[in-house]
C-alpha cells in the first residue's frame, strides 16, 4: 500500500519496516495494528501543514512541543537550535494560563524571525534581513559592523576625496578649507578675495593670496592691525648709522661729522675720513713773519729798547700785503706818550703819530697791497720822519719830540708788531688794525733780534706761505662770523672758489639750531642719489638747487645764487643749476648770522654738510665783499687776504 506522508513521516515508516523485518522473527503484530502505527495521530487539520507559521502554532502553541517536533517545523538543525531554547523560555514565562495564551502565541512567533527585535544598529541599518538562525544587518554608506555598528572613517582613504581638510563624523564626513578658501560643492575649495572689501587694509594695499592676504605698506613703513594704516618705521632706534641718524617719514638720513673731518660712506650709513682732492703748495718761509695770525689783532711781536744812550728810531723790514688795510707796527711809550704808527690804509702807507699834544695822519706812495715785496723804511732824521719804500722817499714828516722815553736814566722804547699795545679806538684815525701781511728781513734800531728769528722757526703759524695769490684761505678748520642784514626777501651771493677738497660748507645762514640756508660742496646728491662732486643749496636738510661741481682741477670757478621769494637760481661758471620746488620762507633769513666756510656746533641732522671748507674763497653779498677782518669772529688759522698757490692736482 503507498502512502503520501510529509518527508519526515515518510522517514519515520521506513524505520519502522526496518525494525519490523528485523524483529519479525520475535515479534509479530496484527495487520490493523501495523496500519495504525503508521498513521500517526495529527494534531491539526491538513490546510495548517502549509506554511511554517501554521506548523508552529499547532505544533508548538496549542501543546507543548519536543525539540524533534520543533525540528519538523523548521526542517533544519540551526534554526531549529536557535528556537528551541527560547521557545522554552516563552512558555516558562507565559505557561498554560488562557488568560497569557496570547502572549505566549506571540512570543512563540516572534522566535523565528532573528530580526524582530532587530539586532542592527538602527542608527547605521537601512534592514535587518532574517536568515535562518541568522541574520544579515544592511548598512547605511558610512556605516560597517555586523549590526552596522561602527562608524566608516572615510578620511582614512584618498581624505575623504576632500581638497583640504576631511573631518569624519558619525556615519559620514564633511569636507572644510584651510582659512582664507570656501567650499564649493562638498570636496573642492576656492580661495577668498578678501580684497573686495575696501575697509579690510584700510589706507593700506591689499594684496591677495592664496588663501590669505597681506596690507602692503611702502619702504619704511609698517601696517598697523589695530588702526588698518602703515605707521612709520623709526629705523634710527636699531642703531643703522654709525653717528647721527635722522628718522624721516618712510626712510631715514645718517650724518657724519664733518667738523672732525668725516663724511658719508657709499653705503649711506657709515662715516669715512674726508680727503683732499687737491695738494696745495703750502712751503713756509722760516724767516718770515706773518702779521694776521691773531684775529684779536693783539700784536704777533712786542720788543722793549733799553739804550743809555740816545739813538734816533729806525727800522727797515721787506712787506708783502694784499690786504688793503691795517697796522704794520708801532713805535713810542705808550697811549698818553710820543708815538707812531705805520699802517695800511686804503692799500697805500699810512703814517700815524702823536707826540705830546700834536697827533697827525700823513699817507702817501703808492699802493702798495698788490702781493708784490717792497722793502720799507722809516728813519728819524733831525726833527724829521723819513718813510721810503723800496729806498725812496714817499712822505718826509716834521715832528717835535722823541719817541724814546727817559726812565731812570735809560732811553726805553716799545714796539709791537702786527698790532697797537692799546685799544684800536686810541688811534688817530680809526682803522681795522687786522691785518694780512708778512714781514722779512727786518732791523729794529739798526739791529737784527736773533730772538724773534728763533720763535718764528719753531711755529709755523708765525710763518708766511712762500708763495700768495690774492684770496682768503681756510684751512678746513673754523669759520667766518658776519652779522649781516637781510631785511629784504631777495638774496644775491656771489663766490670765487679753488677748493682743495670736494667737500664742505661755502656759506651759510644759522638761526638757533637750525641752517635755514645752506651753500656747500658735497660728494653725493640725496636728490638724485648721485655720487659725484655737487654743489648744493639746501634749506635744512632739503635741496633747493644743485648742479655738477667738478672744481677740484686748481682753476677758480664762479657760484651765484639768487633766491627771490621762494624761487632759486643757481649758475656755475654761468651755467644755471637745477632748481626743485619746495615750499621755505626767507622771513627767518633776517634773524640768521651768516657763516663763511663752516658751521658752529649746530645738531649734524640739521643740515646735509658740515664740514669746513678747505681752499681759496672770496665771497659776496648783495653786491658787498666780505672782508674777513671786519668779521664778528674768524678762526686764526683762517687768512683774509692770502691764499697759498694751489698748482697740483691729487
Amino acid at each position: 500500500m503507498w502512502l503520501t506522508p510529509t518527508k519526515s513521516v515518510s522517514s519515520s515508516v521506513a524505520l519502522l519496516i526496518l525494525l519490523v523485518v528485523r524483529w519479525s522473527h520475535s515479534v509479530l503484530i496484527s495487520p490493523q495494528e501495523a496500519n495504525q502505527f503508521l498513521r500517526r495521530h495529527r494534531r491539526a487539520n491538513q490546510v495548517f501543514e502549509e506554511t511554517k507559521q501554521g506548523h508552529l502554532e499547532r505544533e508548538c502553541v496549542e501543546e507543548r512541543c519536543t525539540k524533534e517536533e520543533a525540528r519538523e517545523v523548521f526542517e533544519n538543525d540551526p534554526e531549529t537550535d536557535y528556537f528551541y531554547p527560547k521557545y522554552i523560555a516563552c512558555v516558562e514565562k507565559f505557561g498554560d494560563s488562557e488568560k497569557k495564551k496570547q502572549d505566549l502565541i506571540t512570543c512563540v512567533h516572534n522566535i523565528p524571525d532573528q530580526c524582530s527585535p532587530s539586532p542592527c544598529n538602527a542608527r547605521g541599518t537601512v534592514r535587518c534581513e532574517d536568515k535562518k538562525g541568522d541574520f544579515h544587518c544592511h548598512c547605511f554608506t558610512g556605516w560597517t559592523g555586523a549590526s552596522c555598528e561602527k562608524d566608516v572613517n572615510e578620511c582614512t582613504r584618498s581624505n575623504g576625496g576632500c581638497e583640504h581638510k576631511c573631518n569624519n563624523t558619525i556615519g559620514s564626513y564633511r569636507c572644510s578649507c584651510h582659512d582664507g578658501f570656501m567650499l564649493v560643492g562638498r570636496h573642492m575649495c576656492n580661495d577668498i578675495d578678501e580684497c573686495q572689501d575696501a575697509s579690510v587694509c584700510g589706507t593700506a594695499l591689499c594684496q591677495n593670496n592664496k588663501g590669505s592676504y597681506d596690507c602692503l605698506c611702502e619702504d619704511g613703513y609698517v601696517y598697523d592691525n589695530k588702526s588698518k594704516s602703515c605707521v612709520d618705521v623709526d629705523e634710527c632706534q636699531s642703531g643703522v648709522c654709525e653717528e647721527e641718524c635722522l628718522n624721516i617719514p618712510g626712510s631715514f638720513r645718517c650724518f657724519c661729522d664733518g667738523r672732525q673731518g668725516r663724511k658719508l660712506g657709499r653705503d649711506l650709513r657709515s662715516c669715512k675720513p674726508i680727503t683732499p682732492c687737491m695738494s696745495p703748495s703750502l712751503k713756509r718761509n722760516p724767516r718770515s713773519l706773518y702779521l694776521g695770525r691773531m684775529f684779536s689783532a693783539v700784536p704777533v711781536v712786542r720788543l722793549r729798547f733799553r739804550r743809555r744812550v740816545h739813538t734816533g728810531f729806525s727800522a727797515e723790514f721787506d712787506f708783502r700785503t694784499f690786504d688793503g688795510e691795517g697796522v704794520i707796527f708801532f713805535a713810542g711809550g705808550h697811549l698818553n706818550s710820543s708815538w707812531i704808527v705805520l699802517a695800511m690804509h686804503q692799500g697805500k702807507l699810512e703814517l700815524q703819530l702823536k707826540y705830546g699834544a700834536v697827533s697827525r695822519v700823513t699817507s702817501s706812495g703808492p699802493l702798495v697791497n698788490d702781493g708784490q715785496w717792497r722793502k720799507i723804511s722809516v728813519e728819524e732824521q733831525g726833527r724829521s720822519l723819513v718813510i721810503k719804500i723800496d729806498r725812496e722817499a714817499v712822505m718826509k714828516i716834521a715832528v717835535n719830540g722823541d719817541l724814546f722815553t727817559l726812565k731812570k736814566g735809560m732811553h726805553e722804547l716799545n714796539l709791537t708788531v702786527g698790532g697797537v699795545p692799546f685799544r684800536e679806538d686810541g688811534l688817530v684815525n680809526q682803522i681795522n688794525p687786522r691785518l694780512d701781511g708778512c714781514m722779512m728781513e727786518w732791523r729794529w734800531l739798526t739791529g737784527e733780534d736773533t730772538s724773534i728769528q728763533e720763535t718764528i722757526r719753531s711755529n709755523d703759524n708765525m710763518q708766511c706761505f712762500s708763495s700768495e695769490v690774492p684770496g682768503a684761505y681756510y684751512p678746513g678748520s673754523g669759520f667766518a662770523l658776519f652779522n649781516i642784514s637781510y631785511e629784504s626777501k631777495n638774496l644775491s651771493i656771489q663766490m670765487t672758489l679753488r677748493p682743495l677738497s670736494g667737500i664742505g660748507v661755502l656759506f651759510a645762514l644759522v638761526h638757533q639750531d637750525k641752517v635755514p640756508l645752506s651753500i656747500a660742496l658735497s660728494d653725493y646728491n640725496p636728490t638724485t642719489e648721485e655720487w659725484r662732486d655737487f654743489i648744493l643749496v639746501s634749506v635744512g636738510d632739503v635741496v633747493i638747487a644743485s648742479s655738477p661741481a667738478p672744481f677740484c682741477d686748481g682753476e677758480s670757478h664762479n657760484i651765484q645764487v639768487t633766491i627771490s621769494g621762494n624761487q632759486t637760481l643757481l649758475l656755475v661758471d654761468g651755467q644755471p643749476g637745477r632748481s626743485e620746488e619746495s615750499e621755505y620762507t626767507t622771513d627767518v633769513f633776517s634773524h640768521s648770522s651768516t657763516f663763511i666756510g663752516g658751521l658752529p656746533d649746530v645738531s649734524l641732522v640739521s643740515t646735509l654738510v658740515s664740514a669746513a671748507y678747505s681752499g681759496c674763497l672770496e665771497v659776496a653779498v648783495n653786491g658787498q665783499s666780505l672782508d674777513l677782518d671786519k668779521a664778528i669772529h674768524k678762526h686764526n688759522d683762517i687768512r683774509s687776504h692770502s691764499c697759498p698757490l694751489l698748482n697740483s692736482q691729487l
